[in-house]
């Protein structure tokens, strides 16, 4: 009952919002032009390199264009097919709120530095850039998806992970884009083995997605939708709750109940205007 209820309520938020819709054409010519940048940016980097005994140039100003347009991309995805400006600003706090708190645990000491914290930070709002891919058919479609429709949107987390992996390979950002792409990839795993896209359970499924996986459900489940109402955060704490060693990963789910009134706190301060 619990993994219909959520899989509804998650299905359903793959379905446009109302307020500004971005074409998928002239996104696709965006996110072509913005490929084209971070590839020109790449190559005069190189050709810096080369001749930087002749030409001065701040690294960290060429760093910063590279990720800004990245994050840009991500900025656009939402704008796609939410009207949720707030969306990516709540999940990257409850993640690095997660990941803070877990970095206190045995065994995670060394492993969640605080790199590794801002690398989520920052990657967590890429979880889903694939859905740019989505068909406007589907992707906008004001109703629960069928099965073969659901087959379709599944394909948004290989194709964004896929792309994020071509980034990576043409530029020298390398943590940042690595947890961006397991994120994208597998934020849609279930502990238990029941998600997708490669039904990874327990811990095979990267610590970043199963972070990731928290968040977004958390605010799916407390943001305001066409198809229904926003749930108070003790509704959606009991859903989360309810999933604990199914959908998510049991540890991530107590260290959330330890943190509720920080969630609820986020969730207050970061509503839509």
């Amino acid at each position: 009952m619990f993994a219909a209820f959520v899989n509804d309520v998650l299905h359903a938020d793959e379905i446009i919002h109302t307020g500004f819709i971005l074409p998928a054409g002239l996104f696709v010519f965006i996110f072509s032009q913005a490929m084209l940048i971070l590839n020109r940016l790449n190559r005069a980097y190189t050709t810096v390199e080369q001749q930087r005994n002749e030409l001065v140039i701040s690294s960290d100003l060429f760093e910063r264009s590279r990720l800004g347009t990245i994050l840009g991309l991500a900025k656009l995805a939402e704008y796609r097919d939410e009207d949720t400006g707030k969306h990516l600003e709540r999940i990257r706090e409850y993640c690095k709120l997660i990941a803070e708190k877990l970095s206190e645990k045995e065994g995670f000491q060394n492993y969640i530095t605080e790199k590794y914290i801002n690398d989520l930070y920052q990657s967590a709002i890429l979880h889903d850039i694939g859905k740019v891919a989505v068909p406007d058919s589907i992707l906008l479609k004001p109703g629960k998806l069928d099965s073969s429709e659901f087959v379709h949107i599944k394909k948004h987390t290989e194709i964004g992970g896929d792309a994020l992996l071509d980034i990576e390979s043409q530029t020298d950002i390398k943590s940042f884009l690595t947890l961006g792409k397991e994120i994208a990839w597998f934020h849609h795993e279930k502990w238990d083995g029941s998600g997708y896209p490669k039904g990874l359970s327990g811990e095979k499924i990267p610590l970043s997605a199963r972070i990731t996986a928290v968040a977004d459900v958390y605010d799916a489940l407390t943001s305001e939708r066409p198809y229904k109402k926003a749930f108070s955060h003790e509704k959606a704490k009991k859903i989360i709750i309810e999933g604990r060693g199914s959908h998510f990963d049991p540890l991530i789910v107590d260290i959330f109940i330890a943190l509720e009134s920080d969630f609820n706190l986020i969730r207050l301060s970061h509503q839509e205007t």
